[in-house]
């Protein structure tokens, strides 16, 4: 083999290998449905609005309506147009945009999964879709795209994302001096 052939050869095999590849199916760990359900959610969203998606997932859970597991919840027929649209649920990080947006959507559902839920039951992106059943909810905000709100009558939390004051208690816990 020439000498040109084993440097493309070197390149593709590096490149690959550092590609990160996540199956989303619902046969996989808490953790990695709310990863994926990140991922092909939120890409180009703030980490707040990351962290808001993925307590509106594991607030689902504690309602009879929705299922009682996050897999359930986020591969539950018609509630993410990620799950049943035509294209693979296969997460395949290769470019460095990609790898970004799955390191944050990591660090994002480590802070859901740390905080808990907040009490945010749906989410939408107002510039792509009205849905009916947004009538019938009290809205409570909206982080970049995505607006969120609560069923009709319930109080919206006071952060929709991560919570400044629990991750200062946090810090201070392990260590650090809170503000």
């Amino acid at each position: 083999m020439n000498k040109f052939v084993l440097t493309i050869l070197l390149a593709f095999t590096s490149q690959g290998a550092m590609a990160e590849v996540l199956s989303c199916t619902p046969n996989q760990s808490t953790y990695n449905c709310l990863v994926c359900n990140c991922y092909f959610e939120t890409r180009g969203e703030s980490q707040d609005g990351k962290v808001a998606v993925a307590k509106t997932v594991l607030s689902r859970i504690t309602l009879p309506e929705f299922p009682n597991t996050v897999c359930r919840v986020v591969f539950q027929s018609s509630q993410f147009s990620w799950t049943s649209d035509s294209n693979s649920n296969r997460l395949n990080a290769t470019t460095d945009d990609d790898k970004e947006a799955l390191y944050d959507c990591k660090k994002a559902t480590e802070t859901a999964l740390h905080e808990g839920a907040n009490g945010l039951i749906y989410f939408y992106n107002p510039h792509k879709a009205t849905p009916r059943w947004a009538r019938k909810t009290t809205s409570c905000g909206r982080v970049g795209q995505h607006a969120f709100s609560v069923p009709k009558g319930e109080n919206c939390p006071k952060y929709l994302g991560s919570n400044p004051v629990h991750s200062q208690k946090t810090k201070s816990s392990n260590g650090g001096v809170a503000k």
